[in-house]
């Protein structure tokens, strides 16, 4: 008994639980290279926290020590939460985002792994052993002060050394990037770093990387076939491209979308999502845009109110009216404040509908499109409607009376299952617009286009990853997963192709607005027009860290460190692999490429060549004349 209480007194007792949970989160987090190394350098790092801490003269200790266990815990049960839905471990930079996941708490609870659960299990008896600990130290009064300074101080040299990396040493980096508790350190000084001093382009070298990028922003072909016409944009919800054209036992998943293919339809199959932390809001944002989100929050926060010179701005030059429409709160994502500045002259959300329909989170698909028709039908001019769906929304619930398509009793309650019912209802959703708008004799003078935001099913859960490996014949990854439809109808116009050139979000404006024949500044505009383009190029923000990107049929990932050593690259569609090292050229134009863009965003810099009257409404709109 005697010989149990020195134990659970001694600080390595403390330091064996602290093992047994930095191997619990190195392997939810998906460490595997550097696991060992990791947990030596988090228990060097937190071990003699622990004992300067225990030796030191402090009042209270227990509680503050009990409180910073605690607060650890969750840091880390928070890392794994947030890695099994981006592939990546939080951000101070991402605190922001806490409203926004709790807004959708169904999703919230999808995402969670009950092994997570394990990280606070060893809380009471860490607690219990310092307790003794503390006592042992106080009743022998060894508060050893100068020996505790000499400890504090070599402890800081450590840290300071591994963050600041004053050699550039990529084991360093790579130390930094992965290590729990230098990975959050270094995240707090770069983040208070670049609020600070931020590294900055010059606005003349700004301009040039733009002047490299920009193609010619009216290409020969395609152009304005849609011109004079009515557009409909139809933003997706989590609609990956590996259900266009697919059969699940016999039966077609997007029988609507595949029947749209038939004729006067543009369909581009190698497009890709490069969505932000901001997911649907940075979908859509990029997309009217031509700008890459950025990392650190959704863009329509961030840059609320910048001065912008997207779609929906050049077709209000054409004199067309430009409304949003979205079946779920108006607040979210920050739209209702946002979209004023990105030139929508209205937002019709949740709040303004009749909510005849609520299907997982908000109002479905169908009722969300037979109550925009009506609206439709009533514009004097031309319109541009931007609508977002919302029923394939992650954890894809759907009660049995809309489900339509016949699951195998194996795929019932699993996650690739749901998503494909969901998916079928959102395809009948859009089934059912078109043969309302051609009710209403809209549909021969309206160009329809529809692309997905982000991926639905994540290639890093492995029993998404079994399921979807398992369905599609191949390794699912995340040539597949980024992977998303776009899709341009525009009737009467006999065009019938699929396009392969790579493209991404990024391209969706220059590409549209050749279909509608307008001519645009492509000055601050980094996509390009996918129907006149050799070759794509997209780089990625979020699930595959910045550096990584999509070149024509190559996939490149960076590495989990962050650093171009260890990173992989592939074939996409056949997984084939290649030497990563041939690559370093495209690493650097994807990393310049979201540089720029967010220098852009950062300096407001179309505000200097883009001028409105303030006068008149803060954002430039005039008043709205076509209701």
């Amino acid at each position: 008994m005697e010989k149990m209480k020195k134990i659970l007194a001694s600080p390595y007792f403390i330091a064996g639980l602290f093992a047994l949970k930095m191997m619990v989160y190195y392997s939810l987090i998906k460490v595997n290279r550097m696991e060992l190394v990791l947990i030596l350098i988090s228990l060097i790092m937190w071990g003699g926290i622990f004992i300067c801490f225990s030796k030191s003269g402090l009042k209270r200790k227990r509680g503050i020590f009990l409180t910073v266990y605690l607060l650890l815990s969750l840091l880390m049960f928070a890392d794994t939460m947030y890695y099994n839905y981006y592939n990546q471990t939080v951000s101070i930079r991402q605190l922001w985002q806490a409203k926004s996941v709790t807004a959708v708490p169904k999703s919230f609870i999808a995402t969670l792994i009950p092994a997570s659960f394990l990280l606070f299990v060893d809380i009471p008896f860490a607690y219990y052993s310092f307790k003794k600990m503390n006592d042992k130290y106080k009743k022998h009064n060894l508060h050893l002060r100068k020996e505790i300074k000499y400890s504090v101080s070599i402890l800081i040299a450590i840290i300071i050394t591994l963050i600041i990396n004053p050699f550039h040493s990529a084991a360093i980096e790579r130390v930094n990037n992965t290590e729990f508790f230098t990975n959050h350190v270094n995240d707090i000084y770069e983040t208070i770093a670049e609020n600070i001093a931020p590294e900055e382009m010059e606005e003349e070298e700004i301009l040039e990387v733009l002047q490299e990028v920009a193609p010619e922003a009216m290409g020969p072909y395609l152009n304005g076939i849609g011109k004079g016409k009515n557009l409909i944009v139809i933003q997706l919800e989590a609609f990956q491209d590996f259900v266009i054209g697919r059969k699940y036992n016999g039966q077609e998943i997007t029988p609507n979308l595949n029947r749209l293919l038939q004729q006067d339809t543009l369909y581009f199959d190698n497009y890709y999502s490069n969505i932000g932390k901001g997911n649907t809001s940075d979908a859509e944002f990029s997309s009217m845009n031509s700008l890459y989100p950025v990392i650190e929050g959704e863009a329509y926060r961030l840059y609320e109110s910048n001065t912008y010179y997207g779609l929906p701005w050049l077709l209000r030059e054409q004199g067309y009216y430009a409304f949003a429409v979205h079946g779920y709160k108006g607040e979210f994502w920050n739209r209702e404040k946002a979209y004023p500045y990105q030139g929508f002259q209205d937002y019709i959300s949740m709040e303004d509908m009749n909510q005849d329909e609520i299907i997982a989170i908000g109002i479905s698909d169908k009722s969300m499109f037979k109550q925009l028709v009506p609206i439709l039908k009533e514009q004097k001019k031309p319109f541009f409607s931007f609508a977002i769906t919302l029923t394939n929304h992650h954890p894809f619930v759907l009660d049995d009376q809309y489900r339509t398509l016949q699951l195998a009793e194996e795929e019932k309650g699993t996650k690739l299952g749901n998503y494909l019912e969901t998916v079928r209802y959102t395809d009948e959703a859009v089934g059912q617009l078109i043969e309302d708008l051609k009710t209403a004799g809209l549909y021969e003078n309206t160009v329809i286009a529809l692309y997905g935001d982000h991926h639905g099913l994540n290639c890093g859960m492995e029993d998404v990853q079994a399921d979807m490996t398992r369905f599609l014949g191949r390794n699912y990854d995340y040539d597949e997963m980024l992977n998303i439809p776009l899709i341009i109808h525009v009737p009467g116009s006999s065009v019938k192709e699929t396009i392969h050139t790579t493209g991404g979000q990024i391209d969706f404006m220059p590409t549209i607005a050749n279909i509608m024949g307008i001519a645009y500044d492509e000055t601050f505009a980094l996509g390009q027009d996918l129907a006149n383009a050799e070759e794509g190029f997209v780089a990625f923000t979020s699930y595959l860290f910045e550096g990584s990107f999509v070149k024509d049929d190559v996939m490149f990932e960076i590495s989990r460190e962050g650093i171009f050593e260890g990173s992989r690259a592939w074939r996409i569609g056949t997984g084939e692999e290649l030497d990563a090292a041939l690559y370093q050229e495209e690493y650097e134009k994807a990393v310049l490429y979201k540089k720029t863009s967010k220098e852009v965003l950062q300096k407001d810099l179309m505000a200097e060549y883009i001028k409105r009257d303030p006068v008149e409404d803060p954002a430039g709109l005039p008043k709205n004349e076509n209701k």
